[in-house]
């Protein structure tokens, strides 16, 4: 049995194989290079896909599971007069609104938000969650206005790997659980 088969969207699969496939070939190649910045360089854009994977899971079994993320979105927004100050923040405009639950679209559902929907769910343990978030952030410093302030290492890259495995082997049972 292959490990991607609880993946019944044949598209999302073939792509993940195709990323993984992809990223040991990258794993493999790095071992042989000389250049230390491009290791790093290399490291990096593993973790942009193992990080990308496991996102892709977590978003698949959120949707399969058919439940909802929502937010607060307040309507009718209407200011008041000035005479009326909060008490804990009298510069601050006080308003009246009417608070409306909305589902969150795909397009808006984050890592974090995945994360945090699952840990609620009791279907992450903190540490693993802790661990995903910490590669994330390597990941977000592919964008170039962010600090690089984390190396990022073969260590880290192993991490990952393992992480990927873990989210791999244990996502069939949250189909299950509710």
């Amino acid at each position: 049995m292959n490990t991607l088969d609880f993946i019944e969207d044949t598209d999302l699969r073939k792509t993940l194989e195709d990323s993984i496939e992809y990223i040991y070939a990258l794993y493999e190649r790095s071992k042989t290079e000389k250049n230390d910045l491009y290791k790093e360089e290399t490291y990096r854009v593993i973790i942009v896909y193992v990080i990308s994977a496991i996102e892709a899971v977590l978003l698949y079994l959120y949707k399969v599971r058919g439940e909802k993320l929502e937010y607060n979105d307040y309507k009718y927004v209407q200011f008041l007069n000035n005479k009326y100050i909060h008490k804990d923040k009298p510069n601050l405009t006080v308003v009246v609104a009417v608070l409306e639950r909305v589902e969150k679209q795909e397009y808006q559902i984050s890592l974090h938000d995945l994360i945090m929907f699952f840990l609620e769910k009791k279907l992450i343990q903190k540490s693993t969650a802790d661990d995903i978030l910490e590669k994330n952030d390597i990941r977000n410093t592919l964008h170039f206005s962010k600090t690089r302030t984390k190396k990022c290492d073969l260590s880290k890259v192993e991490e990952a790997f393992k992480l990927l495995l873990y989210t791999l082997e244990r996502a069939p049972k949250a189909l299950l659980k509710k």
